[in-house]
């Protein structure tokens, strides 16, 4: 039993943890706004991850700039996943995409939380974690408002992972990968 009613039961080998175990997470507040004294970056915003599975290279990004620690945290990286942490419908909550490569130059925009691996491997699993029913469950329950609701960051570490070991991880991401691309 997973301990978590929603999973249930889960392969033995397997653990669950809260996300907060499996990879460290930060709202980012980069605006579309540009100032003077800061750099020139290009800026994923929440469209770009709502209507994405993915994000890459050759996508049109938004012309901003970030201040050097904004683009030192918020630079996208192999493995990181971005999901969109609020909107006026609490179903639209957690919408996660995935950077399948290093994207120098661009940084992850407002209204959006990057969540990046403490292991290599689980970069691409927890992106397909996130995408199942019982984290969009998790996220959809905790997510408070009325005309506009979000995820606060004890929410987005509390959301519970089913973990099998990297090597399980890697192979159900890559299954998932594959076959998602083929019935696209």
């Amino acid at each position: 039993d997973s301990g978590v009613e929603w999973i249930g039961q889960v392969p033995e080998h397997w653990e669950v943890k809260r996300l907060r175990h499996v990879g460290r997470y930060a709202n980012s507040g980069v605006d579309k706004k540009s100032y003077e004294d800061q750099q020139a970056v290009e800026l994923c915003n929440y469209t770009d991850v709502y209507y994405n599975e993915f994000i890459s290279d050759g996508m049109p990004f938004m012309q901003a700039t970030a201040s050097a620690h904004e683009i030192e945290q918020f630079t996208l990286k192999k493995g990181d996943v971005i999901i969109t942490k609020d909107s006026e419908d609490p179903s639209d909550i957690g919408i996660p995409a995935f950077v399948p490569h290093d994207m120098p130059g661009v940084v992850c925009g407002y209204h959006l939380t990057m969540i990046r691996a403490l292991n290599d491997n689980y970069g691409s699993y927890i992106h397909r974690s996130i995408q199942s029913d019982h984290t969009r469950a998790h996220f959809f329950v905790e997510s408070p408002g009325i005309t506009r609701y979000g995820l606060n960051q004890n929410t987005i570490g509390n959301a519970p992972v089913a973990l099998p070991p990297p090597e399980e991880q890697a192979a159900i991401a890559a299954t998932l990968d594959r076959e998602t691309a083929r019935i696209d």
